[in-house]
């Protein structure tokens, strides 16, 4: 049964997903309702920065400072990723530094002891993993001083209920971002084209990503993002990439120059390939700095059927649709009607009605007629 106090802080929580700044509030219940002595709750998504927030609580600046050295980070990473491989969203972590500080200085332990927990006055923690993917992470932690006693499975567990509510009221925060943007705005078109779309800021630092580039980044060998959020791409193209991207932004001091460019990105050993169209972009009023856009496609992408054209202009059905677009990729009908998993004469007679709507006589005249119906991008020097 959930204490008086516990019910406070989730009501607590609901308040701050519609209202952050609320949420030191938050944190200052949480750390009296553990007993512990700092807090932080952190969300980070490379591929959406606007989503970014750090919330603090009795952490002192020079402690964060310590958090922020790379190598620290590294540190960090290596020692206390394996803790979190092996637990489910929800779950939590209990852990204490206190050995760290025994520990030969040449060892990962020791050196984040020195340079991150000990500036912090931090020796127990006690952690709930709120969201984990290739490019996003946020985790909610409260932390112990050297003084007082490690967490107990109890604590875990109070923290693991609060933790299912600071989910629901980080999944709020997000959709509130969204609801408060006009929705007319450039990122509302963008968030809909059929291609991949990347915004990068005056700093070379990713600003925005579609739906589509976020796909691209998850099975993609030769672009990516680095940890400060800059394309990073294989090493043979990365300067070309910079210097266009530069271009774009207009920090050339020539006049004489092109902004932006293409880009083809090929790594021959994965059957990997893009290419980038990189331009400035002035976008929405609402964009005061500058930012270059980049459309990505990839090289060896299928063909895209304009379905809502075919619709309109033939009434082709949706299984009609589905059957143009395995034709268009060479399908013979026979291995249409085993991807679809229906009978060959089910296809022949697909195929007669599609005849029929788009006054086609032949295979080959439909396969020609669709060729001009279908979506690309084409990159234009």
């Amino acid at each position: 049964m959930l204490t008086e106090q516990e019910n406070k802080v989730i009501g607590m929580i609901y308040d701050a997903a519609l209202n952050p700044s609320l949420w030191q509030e938050v944190l200052t219940e949480i750390v009296d309702l553990t007993g512990s002595t700092t807090a932080i709750f952190t969300a980070t998504d490379q591929l959406s920065p606007n989503y970014d927030f750090v919330f603090t609580h009795n952490i002192p600046p020079e402690g964060m400072l310590a958090y922020q050295d790379e190598q620290v980070k590294v540190i960090d990473m290596r020692i206390h990723t394996p803790y979190w491989m092996e637990k489910a969203l929800g779950d939590t972590v209990l852990q204490s530094f206190a050995f760290y500080a025994d520990m030969p200085k040449e060892t990962d332990q020791y050196i984040f002891y020195e340079k991150c927990a000990k500036p912090a006055n931090i020796t127990h923690v006690a952690a709930v993993l709120l969201e984990r993917s290739a490019y996003s992470w946020a985790v909610f932690a409260v932390h112990r001083s050297p003084q007082l006693d490690e967490y107990s499975e109890q604590d875990g567990k109070i923290l693991k209920r609060l933790g299912i509510h600071i989910r629901r009221a980080l999944q709020i925060y997000r959709q509130m971002i969204i609801l408060q943007e006009d929705k007319q705005d450039i990122y509302h078109v963008l968030d809909h084209f059929k291609i991949g779309v990347i915004l990068v800021n005056q700093d070379y630092q990713l600003y925005y990503a579609n739906a589509i580039v976020k796909k691209i980044f998850e099975r993609c060998s030769v672009l990516d993002l680095d940890k400060n959020n800059n394309l990073k791409t294989l090493k043979s193209f990365q300067e070309k990439l910079n210097q266009l991207i530069s271009s774009a932004l207009f920090k050339e001091n020539s006049l004489d120059y092109d902004a932006g460019g293409i880009l083809s990105l090929y790594d021959d050993e994965k059957n990997d390939s893009l290419m980038l169209s990189i331009l400035p972009f002035s976008g929405a009023a609402k964009i005061q700095q500058r930012k270059a856009i980049i459309f990505v496609t990839q090289t060896n992408r299928p063909q895209y059927l304009a379905r809502d054209y075919l619709i309109q202009k033939y009434k082709l059905a949706k299984r009609e649709l589905d059957v143009c677009e395995l034709f268009i990729h060479g399908l013979g009908l026979e291995e249409i009607a085993q991807q679809m998993n229906i009978t060959y004469g089910s296809i022949r007679m697909y195929i007669k009605n599609i005849f029929a709507k788009t006054k086609c006589n032949s295979q080959t005249e439909l396969m020609q007629l669709l060729m001009t119906v279908t979506l690309e991008f084409e990159h234009i020097q």
